[in-house]
């Protein structure tokens, strides 16, 4: 069972006296709250393969060199957004500067390698290597985020935004649930497969927050945040590909709420919800038929259903 309050205590409990004051910020990135899914994931998996021999005392340093390292590409996440807040939290960016920004995100890519060679297994180096595999897809990722905002949608194609999403988000779901098998035992072929299950979670999350964006029924959250941004989800490829002209000029030229106003209206007209939500159904079903090929399909199944009612 996943134990939230010792996760927490345990974060609580890291110290990095080389940062001397700056270390408060290494605390502040890391006390932001978040649903802690990829430690989480990785729990699940080891405990199932460990079984009787599943040590928390084990498990925890990488639970912990997974979470550092998710937020180490928060906090550059948000110096390259130029981000004000983070979880409803100023960001680190914000309440210092740039450059100690970009250090404190550095200092926790470290972080996270210590906590790596804390791990007390045969199996530390491949944890090391699956982990620095996916840190690297999650930079690639990034590169290609920032690519596709700079070129003009004509030139964006669906399968680019798929690679992107399933790099920056899905990368690193991946490898807490290879890593987490990885430690408890289980075989390579079964990690492996793990690995694709986990990008696939990831894809369809980030696919079903897109929709969620445009869509969603959430009480006191406004709607088509991600237009305002001219994100090029797979919302706005699909409204791009079948506008008019003028609709597409708009779409790329409106700022602000008149862009937001106007691009809701578009996804109504075109009945882009309805497609959307069978979009989601199929994408749902492609992650289903990867569990089949584990033996912890009934769990994660079981994880599957818990992450999509926290995400509604």
């Amino acid at each position: 069972m996943w134990r939230s309050e010792a996760y927490e205590r345990g974060l609580e409990a890291l110290h990095w006296p080389e940062l001397d004051a700056w270390e408060t910020w290494m605390h502040y990135a890391l006390s932001g709250g978040g649903k802690r899914l990829r430690p989480y994931l990785a729990w699940m998996s080891y405990a199932y393969y460990a079984q009787e021999r599943a040590s928390w005392e084990e498990a925890l340093p990488l639970l912990r060199a997974i979470e550092i390292l998710h937020t180490f590409t928060l906090v550059h996440d948000d110096v390259m957004d130029k981000s004000e807040l983070r979880r409803g939290r100023p960001t680190i960016y914000r309440l210092t500067d740039e450059n100690t920004a970009i250090l404190i995100g550095d200092a926790l890519i470290i972080a996270a390698y210590r906590e790596l060679m804390a791990i007390s297994s045969p199996a530390t180096g491949r944890l090391g290597d699956i982990l620095s595999s996916a840190a690297l897809r999650v930079c690639h990722g990034q590169l290609l985020d920032l690519a596709l905002a700079r070129r003009p949608t004509a030139m964006v194609k669906m399968d680019d935004y798929l690679k992107m999403i399933s790099e920056k988000t899905g990368a690193l779901l991946g490898a807490a649930l290879e890593t987490g098998a990885v430690l408890g035992g289980a075989s390579e072929a079964e990690s492996h497969q793990l690995r694709l299950i986990g990008e696939a979670i990831g894809r369809y999350f980030q696919l079903q927050d897109d929709y969620l964006d445009a869509f969603g029924e959430e009480t006191g959250k406004v709607r088509g945040g991600d237009i305002v941004e001219g994100k090029k989800t797979f919302l706005w490829l699909w409204a791009w590909a079948e506008a008019s002209p003028d609709e597409q000029m708009q779409l790329e030229t409106l700022t602000g709420e008149e862009r937001r106003a106007f691009g809701l209206h578009l996804y109504e007209k075109l009945g882009l919800q309805k497609r959307g939500t069978q979009y989601l159904k199929e994408e749902r079903a492609e992650v289903e038929k990867l569990l089949h090929g584990v033996a912890c399909r009934s769990l994660l199944s079981e994880i599957l259903i818990q992450l999509e009612r926290r995400s509604r």
